[in-house]
């Protein structure tokens, strides 16, 4: 996302507290040590990537800002990285154990939502969990936001919606919570074959 690009040393800079971190440990600990996990949007790697490592996973970061990935390969050398979009995730068929995507999904449209977690599904075992953040309400035309002073638009589905879209990609929906910074986290499990 050029966007990112434009603002990769600000958002090194930003980006240094634990949002995100609870709910990275809980999908870490819900599965076996040593999982491949699939970290979409992967940024620059800190702090989702770095706990899933020292969590003693097999990370696979995916991003498609060349400016963070150049970061993400300073800051979590062990784990390799892939540029690319979730929307069409570049690796084989039930190749992970899991997925997180924090902070990715509200920055696609809701069509390339729904091709990005119909994608998710297709690189997810059975029985793998999915965490992604998002919003809440319907928003198909999306707002505008600014960070650094670069504009974004932000796009979502209703939790019903996403529930909805979900199930239509072999997902069953398991929890719905918000944290204190108001970000909205989507826990699914993968449950079949499409």
């Amino acid at each position: 996302m050029r966007e990112y690009d434009l603002i990769a040393d600000w958002y090194a800079s930003e980006r240094i507290d634990q949002t995100g971190i609870p709910e990275t440990i809980a999908l870490a600990s819900s599965i076996p040590p040593g999982s491949r996990i699939l970290d979409i949007g992967c940024g620059n790697g800190i702090p989702i990537t770095r706990a899933l490592l020292r969590a003693g996973h097999l990370v696979i970061g995916l991003d498609s800002s060349s400016a963070m990935l150049e970061r993400f390969r300073n800051n979590c050398p062990e784990a390799p990285v892939i540029r690319g979009v979730v929307e069409a995730c570049p690796f084989a068929d039930r190749a992970f154990d899991a997925a997180i995507a924090w902070g990715v999904m509200f920055h696609l449209s809701c069509q390339d939502q729904i091709r990005a977690i119909a994608s998710v599904s297709r690189v997810l075992k059975i029985g793998a969990p999915f965490l992604f953040t998002s919003g809440d309400a319907d928003d198909f035309e999306g707002k505008e936001g600014v960070m650094n002073s670069v504009a974004f638009r932000y796009f979502s589905f209703s939790i019903e919606n996403y529930r909805r879209i979900l199930g239509d990609h072999g997902f069953t929906l398991t929890d719905v919570h918000e944290d204190k910074a108001s970000n909205t986290y989507y826990a699914a499990i993968k449950t079949f074959e499409i």
